[in-house]
This record gives structure tokens, C-alpha cells and sequence, in this order.
């Protein structure tokens, strides 16, 4: 039996991040291996009620990679683990911390942030999730899927200057987009360009299979409008301010187009807070809103998967879209932009701001499916070649 430590940041509610693991087993599960796997994040959790895995905390994690009699393969899930700091995912956690992480950059010039964060989390590597076997006398392997680094800087490989070497280290390394390809290449790294492996949710959870999980609110809600809705959500630090601006664009669409606005908060985790900006947003609006508290996942997907279009700033909102077939509309978010620029359709394949949400929405609304489902069908296949090249390291 192989055993498998599969390590993010599952341990807070944030779509995304719960979606990682849950694909992870899927897909590995369908090579008939005898796989065990085991699931961490920075802190003990359990959100299995809205749809993730319960999680064991960092110390468990370095317990499992100490015994060199029981070597175990560490899977890197997902996300933009390339540049994460302790300072910056101890701000995820820490309401306090995360006013001391707004001023981080000039903070940092005088305080090791990094430092102080790493003894408070209790962290062994200097950088969380960038580490190699021989960091850990029982990791056998470390492979490090879908991962993102679009804002990936220079400055980053010069501060740490192991980076480069551990990453070219790495038993697999797969990036989700071209410009962290492009990132990692101008500083001496080589990776892989894979989908984010959330692309594969449709084939484990369609439709129908989403039904027998969804809250009933939900399911009477799509029964009424399915494919005549928008799925709206965006996060609050990337809107404070524009909220008249976005009321109006979502009001253009329900009084031109006739289409019905539902919002629906994706990340709660502190430093997303979708709820309070989809909050604000709604008292703007002239419009009829729907609005959705999002009590688990799959009312998430079963909400993106029979809209008529998904809007917001979110990347797995998009990738759910991706996986639906259904059209999207990414809003003004680098790691976004990134991969709409990669695996999106043509006349589809960016972010747009916030002023052009109406335009986006009727240019992404006209696309036809078959273009979609094909966008799909390619990200879906490069995705079983990248699990295909991960087995063969798992054996």
C-alpha cells in the first residue's frame, strides 16, 4: 500500500481549496492502486458538512514525513503554493495578524514577518510548501499539482535563494497556466503546463449526482430557473469601492437581457470575504437579487453548473464553469486572467474589469456550447496525461 499525504489549505472554507483533495482521490482511486490517503492543513478541521475532508495540522504532517522505515508521498494540492508565505497563510487564519499583513511590505523591511509567522505556526521549512524528499527522511516523493505562480517575481527567487533548488528538485512539478510557466523559466525552473485539476469535477459529480446533495432551497430554486439565472460572486478586497459600478452592470443584464441575478459567496476565509461584498453589492442594486448563503460545495457547482452564465472574480468559479461547459465571465484577478489567457475560448480567454461586465457577459453568452464543451474536453484530457505521469511516481 502506498501512503499518500496530500497537504493545503483545506482547512478553512474556502471552494477552492476543498475541491483539491476531493479530485485527488478521485482521480488516483481510478487506477485501482491501493492508495491510503490522509489529508492536512496548517490547523485540525473538519468540514465535511460542506463538503471537504477533515484535516490533521501541520505538526501531524511533519510527524508522517519523520519515520524513514514508513516512506509516504507528499502531494502538494493545488493553489498558489510556489510564493506562499507562513506570514501570509497565518493572515488567512488570524483576524489580528491580518491587519499587521496589510502593511506587510514596509513591515518586512524592518521584521522578519516570515520568521515570526513560521514560530507561531510551527513551520520546518523556511517557505510552506516548497520543500524536496530530502528535506524529510520518510518522503519518498513530493509531487507539486496544479499549482499557480502567475505573481511570481524575481524579487522572490533573489529573497529565497533555495527556491530555485527545491523546485527543480520536485518529483513533479505541473503548473496550471502559461504565465507562471513563463515566471518559472526566467528563473531557471522548467514545469510542466497542466490544467487545475478541478477541471475533472464534472466527470466525478454531474449534475445528477450534485441533486442528492444540494440543499432544498437550491434545488427549487434552479427547478424554477435553470439556464435563465447568472451566478454572481466576486471577493471583497478586489471590489471595495466599486460597488455602485457593479450594481449597475448586474442591473443592465436582469433589465436588457431578462436574466435573473443570483449571488452566491464562494470564499468566506478571511481575506476573501464574498459574503460582505456580495452584501454591499445587492443594497446597490435596483434589481431583484437572489441571494444564496452557500451552505456547502455542491450547492456552489449545482448552482454555476445550470446558470446561464457564471460572473465573478473567482478562479475555481470560473474552472466549475470550464468544467460545465458554461459560459463565464472572469473578472479583473491575475491568477484569472492567467488561465482564461491558457485554456479559455477564443473571445473568452480573459478577464475583463469591472466596467465591462454587461459587454463580456453578451460577447461569452453568444459562444457556443459545442466551443465550450471542446475547451472542456481538451482540459479534461490533458488533465488524466498529468495523473497519468503522477501514478507512475506513486508506484
Amino acid at each position: 500500500m502506498e501512503k499518500i499525504l496530500v497537504i493545503g489549505a483545506f482547512d478553512r472554507y474556502n471552494y477552492g481549496d476543498l475541491l483539491f483533495p476531493l479530485i485527488i482521490e478521485k482521480q488516483l482511486n481510478t487506477y485501482n492502486i491501493d492508495f491510503e490517503f490522509h489529508f492536512f492543513g496548517l490547523v485540525e478541521s473538519d468540514l465535511s458538512k460542506e463538503g471537504g475532508f477533515p484535516t490533521e495540522d501541520l505538526q501531524a504532517f511533519y510527524k508522517a514525513c519523520q519515520n524513514p522505515t514508513d516512506k509516504v508521498h507528499v502531494i502538494v494540492a493545488g493553489g498558489e503554493a510556489l510564493g506562499v508565505t507562513w506570514h501570509s497563510l497565518l493572515a488567512a487564519l488570524n483576524k489580528t495578524y491580518q491587519k499587521i499583513h496589510r502593511y506587510h511590505i514596509r513591515i518586512s523591511k524592518i521584521v522578519d514577518l516570515n520568521g515570526i509567522a513560521r514560530k507561531v505556526l510551527g513551520g520546518k521549512t523556511i517557505l510552506p510548501f516548497v520543500f524536496t524528499k530530502s528535506d524529510f527522511p520518510g518522503v519518498k516523493s513530493v509531487i507539486l499539482n496544479s499549482l499557480g505562480g502567475s505573481g511570481l517575481k524575481k524579487a522572490q527567487f533573489e529573497q529565497y535563494d533555495f527556491l530555485k533548488k527545491k523546485l527543480i528538485r520536485a518529483d513533479y512539478l505541473a503548473v496550471r497556466d502559461k504565465t507562471t510557466v513563463s515566471n518559472l523559466k526566467e528563473n531557471g525552473v522548467n514545469a510542466q503546463l497542466f490544467p487545475d485539476s478541478a477541471i475533472l469535477m464534472s466527470e466525478f459529480y454531474p449534475v445528477t449526482i450534485l441533486e442528492t446533495q444540494i440543499t432544498n432551497e437550491v434545488r427549487s430554486y434552479v427547478k424554477e430557473n435553470k439556464g435563465s439565472y447568472v451566478f454572481f460572486q466576486i471577493n471583497k478586497k478586489t471590489t471595495v469601492g466599486k460597488e455602485d459600478l457593479i450594481a449597475a452592470e448586474l442591473d443592465k443584464i436582469q433589465e436588457r437581457e431578462n436574466v435573473k441575478i443570483c449571488l452566491c459567496p464562494i470564499g468566506k476565509a478571511l481575506n476573501h470575504d464574498d459574503h460582505l461584498a456580495l452584501e454591499a453589492v445587492k443594497g446597490k442594486m435596483i434589481s431583484p437579487a437572489t441571494y444564496f448563503d452557500a451552505d456547502n460545495i455542491w450547492d456552489i457547482m449545482y448552482l454555476i453548473a445550470n446558470s446561464k452564465c457564471y460572473i465573478g472574480t473567482s478562479l475555481h468559479g470560473a474552472i466549475t464553469a470550464l468544467s460545465y461547459a458554461v459560459p463565464h465571465v472572469g473578472l479583473k484577478v491575475e491568477k484569472l486572467d492567467a488561465y482564461l489567457n491558457t485554456w479559455g475560448a477564443k473571445g473568452n480567454n480573459f478577464a475583463v474589469d469591472f466596467s465591462e461586465i454587461y459587454t463580456q457577459f453578451l460577447a461569452a453568452t453568444v459562444i457556443s456550447k459545442s466551443v465550450y464543451e471542446e475547451k472542456r474536453d481538451i482540459q479534461i484530457s490533458e488533465m488524466k496525461k498529468a495523473f497519468d505521469q503522477m501514478v507512475k511516481i506513486l508506484q
